[in-house]
């Protein structure tokens, strides 16, 4: 599970792996980190793409950058996210689990 202060800047990374279980040292194609209130939902609360929130290092690791607006009108609660890639048409959930957004005590900063 995600954890971050509703309304906070936060940054985590991963990588892909074979099946192997080798790291995936090449970049995908194309990248989507979205976040919603449940797997049903046709609404996105939270998207980063490829290069539009998410980066590619030379490690092989993608860093997944979270605004402080992209949260600051979220409810305090558990919501889900997945991971999806795409290469050569064809596309794949690598990751599905849950975020948490936390109750702050502060709330400035974060006007864009």
């Amino acid at each position: 599970m995600i954890e971050f202060t509703r309304g906070d800047s936060f940054f985590f990374k991963f990588f892909r792996r074979y099946p192997n279980g080798e790291k995936i040292m090449t970049k995908s194609e194309k990248m989507w980190f979205t976040v919603k209130d449940n797997y049903n939902s046709k609404k996105k609360l939270i998207q980063k793409t490829l290069d539009d929130g998410i980066t590619f290092t030379d490690d092989g690791y993608y860093h997944v950058a979270i605004k402080p607006l992209d949260s600051k009108s979220l409810k305090y609660k558990k919501y889900v996210y997945d991971v999806q890639v795409e290469n050569a048409g064809l596309v794949n959930t690598i990751k599905k689990d849950k975020v948490r957004i936390t109750e702050e005590a502060t709330d400035e900063g974060g006007e864009e």
